[in-house]
């Protein structure tokens, strides 16, 4: 019996269906932060429409999806190694974070410019020839 090589049995490991459970866990509370029925954002209502506001809002639902591949990535890649050292799961959760805590930075700037948007146009009702763009802002955990 070679010890060396062989795990304690009670030695605790985070296995590759961890990862893939804890990075789905983060990325569905993600998720469920940006619905604007969930979410206790400020909400702005934009005269002028902004398509740069939609372009943020897609690409913090981008980085949370990203986050989500990353998660199953790493839970793939870890149970396709056979043997692979306890820092390997921690890198994949540091870039499931990374990730979400980027698409939170996306949405602070989102809110950022809305609320440049308000400043520089204040909605009047009325005053719009057409449907008043709503955003609801939702900052995320990290930018408050």
């Amino acid at each position: 019996m070679n010890t060396s090589t062989e795990r304690a049995v009670g030695a605790r490991t985070l296995q590759a269906g961890h990862v893939v459970a804890i990075g789905a866990l983060l990325c569905a509370a993600a998720v469920v932060e940006r619905v604007p029925r969930f979410a206790s954002g400020h909400r702005y209502l934009l005269c002028h429409e902004s398509s740069a506001l939609d372009h943020l809002t897609l690409t913090a639902f981008a980085l949370v999806m990203a986050a989500g591949v990353a998660a199953l990535t790493g839970g793939v890649m870890m149970q396709a190694r056979d043997a692979h050292g306890a820092a390997l799961p921690v890198v994949w959760l540091v870039v499931v974070a990374v990730l979400l805590v980027a698409a939170d930075g996306v949405d602070a700037h989102g809110e950022a410019l809305a609320a440049q948007l308000s400043a520089a146009t204040p909605f009047t009702p009325g005053a719009c020839d057409y449907v008043p763009q709503d955003y609801v802002a939702t900052p995320g955990w990290f930018f408050w």
